[in-house]
């Protein structure tokens, strides 16, 4: 009890820490790619076939640390280089493995920081603000009992080898690598208590904010097309050149929205005239996720006399 204390008391502190995919979210795009094993180079699909639960390990590890932004930019452990280092440091198969699934779920982050989660910020305009872990939580509260289920049955094990490599390359933030993992593995049972799981159920129902199945099987989609292409392609893969961490394109969708929620409460544009200007820019946020310079033209057009998305 006193460590899930602690957790619920972390998760309201470091609110931006939690990621737009959580736990449930990553294993689900782990699983899917087990399901795709087929359409992967045979080396690397007979790798990841063989050790399976090394590879979801992997695809959940990149959570383990609390507090990423207390430590370097290069430390960073949602940045390519330090999934590249995981890579580079495994030293047999099932530490690949658990590498290969690491760098995965920084490909899935991509899309979550750079589409998911800018996107429902700049949509949020005309309400309160509402906090990256928000919108973790809405997504993860139509995640399937099963799924929780094998988080936990992965995690239980220990997984001590894996975590060795871990150990050796991811930075220390705040707390030691084991009470990290222990918070961890607390989130992991958290997520999975009934009550839980039906106190974000009912925020999911009562909030005005939509996310349908479209939408969801939409964002789903093109995260499988960039984790299935970082696994084709590795370091020549597009999503390479993109900030897993998104900061760049958190940063313009905050600086949208402000603009667009002065206006709106200038009464510039009603609600849903400023909804149309949402929807003209979404394809540009996931055309960043291939051209991460188009987040700079974004940015440009919060100060444009002649955008046609904010300020006219």
């Amino acid at each position: 009890m006193p460590v899930l204390l602690l957790t619920s008391f972390l998760i309201l502190l470091f609110p931006t820490s939690g990621l737009a995919w959580g736990g449930g979210t990553h294993l689900l795009i782990g699983l899917d790619v087990l399901s795709r094993l087929q359409q992967l180079p045979p080396q690397l699909a007979t790798l990841l076939g063989g050790y399976a639960n090394d590879f979801l390990y992997g695809c959940l590890a990149a959570d383990i640390i609390v507090g990423k932004k207390h430590t370097h930019y290069l430390l960073n452990c949602h940045r390519w280089r330090v999934g590249a280092r995981l890579l580079q440091s495994a030293q047999d198969d099932p530490q690949r493995a658990c590498a290969y699934g690491y760098l995965c779920h920084l490909a899935a982050d991509v899309v979550a920081h750079n589409y998911y989660v800018p996107y429902k910020t700049i949509r949020s305009f005309s309400t309160i603000a509402l906090r990256h872990t928000y919108w973790e939580l809405r997504f993860e509260s139509f995640i399937e009992p099963q799924i929780w289920e094998r988080a936990q049955e992965i995690c239980r094990a220990g997984r001590p080898h894996d975590d060795a490599l871990l150990r050796r390359v991811m930075a220390p933030t705040l707390f030691s690598f084991g009470n990290n993992k222990r918070i961890f593995n607390s989130i992991l049972l958290l997520s999975r208590l009934e009550r839980w799981q039906l106190l974000i159920k009912a925020l999911s129902t009562r909030s005005q904010h939509s996310l349908t199945f479209e939408d969801r099987q939409e964002y789903l989609k093109v995260t499988m097309e960039v984790v299935m292409d970082l696994l084709t392609h590795g370091e020549e893969s597009f999503c390479w050149l993109a900030d897993p961490t998104g900061e760049a394109a958190l940063e313009v969708a905050q600086e949208m929205r402000r603009h667009l929620r002065f206006l709106y409460k200038s009464g510039r544009f009603t609600r849903e005239e400023g909804m149309e200007r949402v929807e003209f820019i979404k394809p540009t946020l996931k055309r960043s996720i291939h051209h991460p310079e188009l987040l700079a033209i974004l940015k440009g057009a919060c100060h444009e006399s002649s955008s046609p998305f904010i300020l006219q």
